[in-house]
């Protein structure tokens, strides 16, 4: 049951994966870039100047529309809004990235907040918000933590991507062994369960592991459990990761 479960949201996530076309989304590029939003000229060379002595590089637009023509949700880095904009205030821009980039981290700095308006850009995903005047070093460093956090989660999302990517090349039957794998089963138990050989069964294995490029099952799992904890799914500990293997994978 376990592996039914763990092996069916697999397949649900490398075809949910390929029609919301997240095949294109991971990073291309290591460099992170700090978007900012501002109407104000003086707040968007202040941002400029502030980033570039932390070796940090700032793109700075002054109207949303703008912003969301050039925003490249591949690269990592982080997004800085202004709550209210004479275009569209900083909530909605907030809504539009939400819908292309769940996870950048969004920063709102604003000399107007109201408590409900900056409530609701909590709930939305905002991270941080900051009061006009701003003290400058806690907002570098604010932004500095981000942008480090959003690099580290693109690159588990790389690490996802490759994994769906290899789990769509396995035919049926190598899907049927691996479900097999995950439930703890030997290449006898898996042979008698799918009525073929042993040997077939070492074949099949032997085929399912190079393309997954694992050396063991406990990398074979822990690749495929990273990838469902990465997608948002519960991750169930498969049978196979006994404590012997648990100790081996911490060592």
């Amino acid at each position: 049951m376990v592996a039914r479960t763990l092996a069916h949201t697999c397949w649900s996530t490398i075809l949910s994966s390929t029609q919301n076309g997240e095949g294109n989304g991971c990073p291309v590029t290591p460099d992170a870039v700090v978007h900012v939003v501002d109407d104000d000229e003086a707040t968007r060379d202040l941002f400029r100047l502030l980033l570039k002595t932390v070796g940090l590089r700032a793109v700075t637009y002054s109207l949303p529309s703008v912003f969301m023509e050039k925003f490249d949700p591949d690269q990592p880095g982080c997004v800085v809004l202004d709550l209210r904009m004479p275009e569209s205030n900083g909530v909605e821009t907030l809504i539009w990235l939400r819908m292309r980039a769940r996870t950048v981290p969004v920063i709102f700095v604003s000399g107007y907040g109201d408590l409900a308006t900056v409530v609701r850009a909590m709930k939305l995903g905002a991270v941080e918000f900051f009061e006009k005047p701003f003290n400058k070093e806690l907002l570098i460093e604010t932004i500095q933590r981000w942008v480090r956090s959003d690099i580290a989660a693109h690159r588990v999302w790389t690490q996802h991507k490759v994994t769906l990517d290899r789990l769509a090349t396995l035919s049926v039957r190598e899907r049927q062994v691996l479900e097999c794998v995950l439930g703890g089963m030997s290449n006898k138990e898996t042979a008698r369960h799918l009525g073929v050989s042993p040997k077939a069964i070492e074949i099949y294995r032997g085929h399912l592991m190079q393309k997954m490029e694992a050396d063991n099952v406990v990398k074979l799992v822990t690749q495929i459990a990273g990838c469902l904890k990465c997608a948002g799914h519960p991750v169930i500990t498969p049978p196979c990761l006994n404590r012997m293997a648990l100790d081996d994978l911490a060592s």
